[in-house]
């Protein structure tokens, strides 16, 4: 391990991305994992809400790490999850820069065969474009960046300066770290594809169009509903048309988002010719004074992290990424950077049909309801969302008018900041959105439709009534537990008590085991 001179002074039972934080004085969000060393007889995990952890090692287990960059750094890549975040704070302070540049110079004069050292040496120079004296010596093991054992990974480039294969998803504009968890080692995504066919290929051809129908109009729906909105007829429309349209081939360029928007957005004034020219922030409203919540990243910035967000789509598209992993974050990517003043989070969940389409993942025809399952789960959704805000946001130094109209950030903003990021949580929150929907939200739709068809034939044959008559009577029935509730009586008079008793019964019988599992959706 190399020597170098002691950092800073910093709690001195801290190791790792922790200690480097604290140590060097970098403005950036608290790693997910913080390691300390002290009086325990065991490692010990705290694991909070969200996934962050406090780890707690025997202090015989590392007597040889001090407190100098070199022992936090080795510490961090041993140890730790890759943290892209306190990397770019490092390379981007002058101060910790200088240090960590001379750590590895060090580290790889003293061991230029250690995987670490060259790691080190290898992600320092993908930040910087900083080219490091360095000699790889022959035989050395080419090593990944990120043990695919243990991470989601991106396309595979050879770094012959240092034997690495960097392997990280995206690219220097926008880098998420996905962790391979319990719940995402359990992601098949390839036989997601099979598996939709599969459910669609039992569905009687005349359930069918109307069970596509029902997806996109539950969709549609259930994306206004998280954001509290209730749209007209035509905005409805508008949004299940460029759903029908997910998946077209090519990068997301600017023209496209913009295309995207302007087909959403029915009010000629709210729609956007480009990307964002001024600061945009996302509020909690309040009765007196509106509370920042989250300052997306500077206008300066925007075009160059969608260019990020476009190459994780395109690794996804071209199966070097995993195609759920690669949806899920090109989506949540795309919600951060925040691109447009108006539709970004009805823009950000339609991203992950048109991922998950172009991937090959969804058929041409079928969109799954997604939205649904986030509406059903909105808490956790909004938790997530704010995990990565919140850090983010407290960061910033900023002026809000007393009108609530403009906002300054009058400090740093760096574009990294927003960039790199742990995605993990929101990747098991997508690929959980995605088991529902085919577990759940289909197939009961799929029965419903079956169970209603069954009670439409029944009644039909006896009971005098108009169709519209008859779906009403069914729906009522079913949304009140299996009878017709005295209120609602009154719509069909013109049927005895008999025929209600009788119609109620048929009803039941066509839809026993179900109501308790579907939720209408009118």
């Amino acid at each position: 391990m190399p020597v170098d001179a002691p950092a800073p002074s910093a709690p001195s039972d801290l190791l790792g991305y922790a200690a480097l934080r604290e140590h060097l004085g970098l403005a950036c969000p608290p790693p997910r994992v913080e390691s300390h060393v002290g009086a325990v007889r065991g490692t010990t995990r705290t694991v909070h809400a969200g996934g962050s952890e406090v780890v707690r090692y025997r202090a015989a287990q590392f007597r040889s790490y001090t407190t100098t960059v070199a022992s936090m750094l080795d510490f961090a890549l041993r140890h730790e999850p890759l943290d892209l975040t306190v990397w770019a704070a490092m390379v981007d302070q002058e101060a910790a820069r200088h240090a960590l540049r001379s750590t590895i110079v060090h580290w790889l004069e003293d061991t230029p065969q250690s995987r670490y050292a060259r790691i080190a040496g290898h992600l320092y120079e993908w930040l910087t474009d900083e080219q490091l004296d360095y000699r790889l010596p022959a035989g050395a093991a080419r090593v990944p960046v990120l043990d695919p054992d243990a991470y989601f990974t991106g396309p595979a480039v050879r770094d012959p300066r240092y034997g690495v294969v960097h392997n990280l998803i995206g690219s220097r504009r926008l880098s998420p770290i996905v962790r391979r968890t319990p719940a995402l080692a359990a992601l098949d995504s390839h036989a997601l594809h099979e598996r939709i066919v599969h459910v669609l290929e039992t569905v009687d051809p005349g359930i069918l169009d109307r069970a596509l129908s029902y997806l996109y109009l539950a969709e549609t729906q259930s994306s206004f509903a998280i954001e509290k909105e209730i749209p007209d007829h035509e905005r409805r429309e508008a949004f299940r048309r460029l759903l029908e349209q997910a998946g077209a081939p090519g990068r997301i360029t600017e023209d496209t988002v913009v295309t995207w928007q302007r087909a959403i957005i029915t009010q000629a004034l709210r729609q956007e010719m480009s990307y964002r020219t001024k600061q945009n922030w996302l509020s909690l409203g309040s009765s007196f004074r509106a509370a920042v919540d989250f300052i997306p990243p500077a206008p300066r910035d925007v075009r160059e992290l969608m260019e990020g967000v476009a190459d994780i789509a395109g690794q996804a598209a071209a199966g070097q990424v995993d195609p759920v992993i690669g949806a899920a974050c090109a989506s949540f990517a795309f919600v951060f950077v925040h691109p447009l003043l108006d539709g970004n989070g009805r823009l950000h969940r339609f991203l992950l049909h048109h991922v998950l389409r172009q991937a090959g993942i969804t058929p041409r025809q079928v969109v799954l309801p997604l939205s649904v399952a986030l509406e059903a789960h909105l808490a956790e959704y909004g938790a997530a969302l704010r995990r990565y805000s919140q850090p983010r946001t407290r960061l910033l130094d900023y002026r809000l008018d007393p009108d609530n109209n403009t906002l300054e950030v009058r400090g740093p903003q760096p574009a990294w900041l927003y960039g790199f990021f742990d995605a993990t949580e929101l990747c098991e929150l997508i690929a959980r959105a995605i088991e529902r929907s085919l577990t759940r939200d289909l197939p009961a739709e799929l029965a419903w439709l079956r169970a209603y068809d069954a009670a439409m034939k029944n009644l039909g044959f006896w009971l005098d009534g108009a169709q519209a008559e008859l779906d009403l009577l069914i729906r009522l029935v079913v949304q009140n537990g299996g009878s017709l509730s005295k209120s609602r009586r009154g719509r069909f008079q013109r049927f005895t008590d008999a025929e209600i008793e009788k119609a109620e019964a048929q009803i039941r019988a066509a839809f026993t085991g179900w109501e308790a599992q579907v939720k209408l959706h009118d």
